[in-house]
């Protein structure tokens, strides 16, 4: 993703894109690469890969980020994953050990950990359904979002009512979340994009 941001921001004259409103969304995993990109996609600890591209100079700064049933502490979905897939916690295969034997990890890849005062300038659109069971949303986007406003940062929350996990690629229309999440996403886009 950083990536990405980078090679749009290098070749902005030519694709035809303003560097300055660029945005970053995506669900799941997807949700929380999203919103660590915004957040930390300067730290020191992510900007030091790929130091021979061409564009690894340009700031990974974006103006929005929508992130759609996102985890956004690694450490809470790990103590989540314990009681709700005992057989099968996902967030341990994804960091590669368990927080029993190293927590660095976890801080290290969750979103939260980057929320800071000092660079609060992203607008947030957070996005979760209510009937999640593979993501607590209270301990994930209700309490990110709690640490963004802290923080004082631009944030909308978007819960959709009785919405499961997986649902963001389904049709829109008015039977399913998406024809919810449509009109507020386009809103927010054009006041904050």
């Amino acid at each position: 993703m950083r990536a990405a941001i980078q090679f749009l921001k290098g070749r902005a004259g030519e694709l035809r894109v303003n560097p300055e409103r660029i945005g970053v969304m995506g669900d799941s995993a997807g949700g929380h690469l999203a919103a660590l990109v915004a957040l930390a996609g300067d730290n020191p600890a992510f900007a030091s890969t790929y130091k021979s591209d061409p564009y690894s100079g340009q700031s990974t700064k974006v103006k929005v980020a929508v992130p759609i049933y996102g985890v956004f502490d690694m450490y809470q979905q790990w103590l989540h994953d314990l009681h709700s897939r005992p057989r099968d916690s996902i967030v341990e295969k994804f960091i590669g050990v368990s927080a029993i034997d190293d927590k660095r990890p976890y801080f290290d890849a969750s979103p939260l950990s980057y929320v800071s005062a000092k660079n609060n300038s992203t607008s947030f659109l957070v996005v979760w359904g209510t009937r999640d069971d593979i993501v607590d949303y209270a301990s994930q986007s209700e309490a990110f979002m709690l640490a963004l406003k802290q923080a004082g940062y631009f944030v909308r929350p978007v819960p959709v009512e009785g919405a499961p996990h997986f649902w963001v690629w389904d049709p829109v229309d008015d039977t399913n979340p998406n024809g919810f999440l449509a009109p507020r996403l386009l809103r927010f886009l054009a006041q904050r994009l």
